[in-house]
């Protein structure tokens, strides 16, 4: 025998049965007014339970309504503007002030939009199909939160289709190679 060398793990399978740690409570994500579990999505005072919801898919929400408005405000002046270019006889015998005044009618919208955009940004929405009707289930204006609470909810919907096999395959994620690995 080898003094030197430690003993060796062989790369079979194990022969003594796996243990899976499942977390007691099996919560996923909480803050005030959602949580997240692996059997249930709670939401403003709505419960959905988690396998009852398919088809999950997250979108943007609408505009700002002030941000429309400035941009159709805008395409309209640029095209009144335009059209009064074009019945004017020379371009050229308008002062410099006239083009100021016309540049700068033409930039206020877009900066309002701009504005409004940086201020008000679109929601990111998550919606789902619930007993077949489509349902908006989360809004928010962070994209953080909603990264995390969408996350959560695949992962709750992952755990409810695969059972303990989740739990296990985050446990020991180089099991999964070694089985493949032995076939």
């Amino acid at each position: 025998m080898d003094t030197t060398r430690r003993h060796s793990i062989p790369l079979g399978p194990r022969r003594s049965a796996q243990v899976v740690a499942r977390r007691p409570s099996g919560l996923l994500y909480k803050q005030p007014g959602i949580i997240v579990t692996d059997r249930w999505f709670v939401v403003a005072g709505y419960r959905y339970p988690v396998t009852e919801l398919t088809n999950l898919r997250m979108g943007r929400g609408s505009r700002h309504p002030l941000a429309v408005r400035a941009s159709v405000v805008s395409t309209i002046v640029l095209l009144g503007i335009g059209s009064a270019l074009g019945l004017t006889g020379d371009p050229t015998d308008l002062p410099a002030g006239s083009y100021l005044a016309i540049f700068s009618a033409a930039l206020a919208p877009f900066l309002l939009v701009s504005v409004g955009e940086r201020l008000r940004p679109r929601p990111y929405e998550l919606w789902a199909d619930y007993f077949g009707i489509t349902v908006r289930l989360f809004l928010s204006d962070s994209e953080q939160q909603f990264g995390q609470v969408a996350r959560a909810l695949l992962r709750a919907k992952e755990i409810a289709r695969l059972g303990g096999a989740a739990e296990l395959r985050d446990t020991e994620p180089w099991l999964s190679w070694r089985r493949m690995a032995m076939r």
